[in-house]
């Protein structure tokens, strides 16, 4: 079953009330994004990892282990990167007509991933609930929920990717440790380009995907 224009179209819609007039209770899962790809990238390159943890309002910590110059690199990028990269991926399995199904069950082996290297109690909550509601869709609803709802979650992923960095933007004037700090100490540049980094990618894998969903939807 493939998307029409309509469903790409309304679907985005969806995930645009979650993304922005909800942020303040979706952020979370963003959040988890944003920790998980820390947790994962920084794994791939070398990097060991204590403990992730997820607190209120959308804040979280990564707490790496033994670490290289370049896990530590990665790890950092990927970060404030790790829900666009994971919704442009998404979208890549839509386009190419994989089952909606598959797009799921790999959003619940990273959740799986992430839940093993969570530390807290209220990170765990959020990651079961989030990992209940896609478990549900992906084994007891029709073809058409799993279609839908996939786009939504691809959509969601692309938009909270972009919605997260102007929180950083503020947190920039009174925690010199946010991300984009790190990254200065880190390689020497400046945390007001890697801000803008962040935003030009971010912006540019919801533009881009966005486009594709909806082409491929025409």
């Amino acid at each position: 079953m493939a998307a029409d224009l309509g469903m790409a179209w309304s679907t985005g819609v969806v995930a645009f009330v979650a993304a922005v007039p909800l942020w303040r209770y979706t952020t979370n899962a963003i959040t988890i994004a944003h920790e998980g790809g820390h947790a994962i990238f920084g794994w791939l390159f070398g990097s060991a990892v204590k403990h992730v943890k997820i607190f209120h309002a959308g804040a979280g910590e990564m707490l790496p282990g033994a670490e290289n110059w370049l896990s530590r690199f990665m790890s950092l990028v990927a970060g404030y990167l790790g829900p666009s990269i994971f919704g442009f991926g998404g979208v890549q399995l839509l386009i190419h007509d994989a089952d909606p199904r598959s797009v799921l069950f790999l959003s619940l082996l990273f959740l799986a991933g992430v839940l093993i290297m969570t530390r807290n109690l209220f990170g765990v909550f959020v990651i079961l609930s989030v990992g209940t509601m896609l478990w549900v869709v992906a084994m007891r609803s029709t073809e058409s929920v799993q279609l839908v709802f996939s786009h939504v979650w691809v959509w969601f992923l692309l938009m909270g990717g972009a919605r997260q960095v102007p929180e950083l933007f503020w947190s920039m004037h009174t925690d010199p440790m946010t991300d984009a700090g790190l990254l200065q100490k880190h390689t020497l540049i400046g945390d007001v380009v890697w801000l803008f980094v962040f935003w030009l990618l971010s912006l540019g894998a919801l533009v881009y995907g966005g486009a594709l969903l909806l082409r491929h939807g025409a």
